[in-house]
C-alpha cells in the first residue's frame, strides 16, 4: 500500500508536542488519526501518541528543537506521512487488544449490572421474608403466652382439686366418714355412734318368761 502523506498546521505539531501530557485537541486528535490510521480519540490517544512521536521525529528532526519562537522559522505547515507497513502491522495488534479489552470491560458491566439487579431483588425478597418471620414469630408468641396461661391456670385448678382430696383423706382418717357439703342430710356426729353402742350394751327389760316385768305379769 502506498504511503499517506498530509500536511498539518505547525501550531498543531506546537500543541501535540509542546503541550501539557494528556491535553488532546481535535486538532491533535487528527493528526495521530492520521499518522495510526486509525480512528483515535481521547482514550486512545495516549497510545496513538506513544507510537506516533518517534516516527514523527524522524521525519523532522528539527522539530525536537521546536519552541514557540521557532515556529515562524519552520514554516506554517507541516507535511507527514503515516506510520510505515512494519510498524503499522503493530498498531493494528495493539488497537484490536485495546477493542478486545473494551468489549470485555462492557460485557462485564452489563453483567454486573444484571447481577446488581439480582441482588437488589433479592434483598427485596430477603426482606419481604424477614418481616413475614417476624409476624410468624410474634403470632407463635402471642399464642405460646396464651397456651401457657390456659396451662397455668388448668395446673391451678388440679392443685386445689387434690387441696381439697386431700382434705377429705384427712376427714377419714379422724373420723372414718367423709363430710360432703351440698349433698344432703347432715352427717352423725361424733357421739352418735358411741349412744348406739351404749344403747346396745344394756339388757333388755325382758326376763325370759314371756311378759315384760312393767305390765305386772310375771309368765307363770
Amino acid at each position: 500500500m502506498a504511503e499517506a502523506r498530509k500536511v498539518f498546521p505547525m501550531q498543531t505539531f506546537v500543541s501535540y508536542l509542546r503541550g501539557k501530557a494528556g491535553n488532546y485537541n481535535q486538532d491533535v486528535l487528527e493528526l495521530l488519526s492520521f499518522v495510526t490510521q486509525k480512528q483515535v480519540d481521547k482514550e486512545l490517544a495516549p497510545f496513538a501518541s506513544a507510537m506516533s512521536k518517534a516516527w514523527i521525529y524522524e521525519q523532522h528532526p528539527e522539530l525536537a528543537r521546536l519552541g514557540k519562537e521557532e515556529v515562524r522559522e519552520l514554516g506554517e505547515n507541516v507535511s507527514i506521512l503515516s506510520l510505515p507497513a512494519d510498524v503499522q502491522e503493530e498498531v493494528n495488534y495493539l488497537f484490536d487488544k485495546i477493542a478486545e479489552y473494551k468489549q470485555t470491560i462492557e460485557e462485564q458491566k452489563a453483567k454486573i449490572a444484571e447481577y446488581e439487579g439480582i441482588i437488589e431483588e433479592n434483598k427485596k425478597k430477603i426482606a419481604a421474608l424477614e418481616s413475614k418471620v417476624a409476624d410468624y414469630e410474634a403470632q407463635m408468641k402471642n399464642e405460646g403466652e396464651k397456651k401457657i396461661i390456659a396451662s397455668a391456670s388448668k395446673v391451678d385448678e388440679y392443685i386445689k382439686k387434690v387441696d381439697d382430696l386431700l382434705v377429705k383423706i384427712e376427714e377419714v382418717k379422724k373420723h372414718g366418714v367423709v363430710t360432703v357439703s351440698g349433698e344432703g342430710g347432715a352427717a352423725p356426729s361424733e357421739g352418735a355412734g358411741e349412744t348406739t353402742e351404749a344403747k346396745s350394751s344394756e339388757p333388755a327389760p325382758e326376763f325370759g318368761f314371756g311378759g315384760d316385768i312393767s305390765d305386772g305379769e310375771f309368765g307363770f
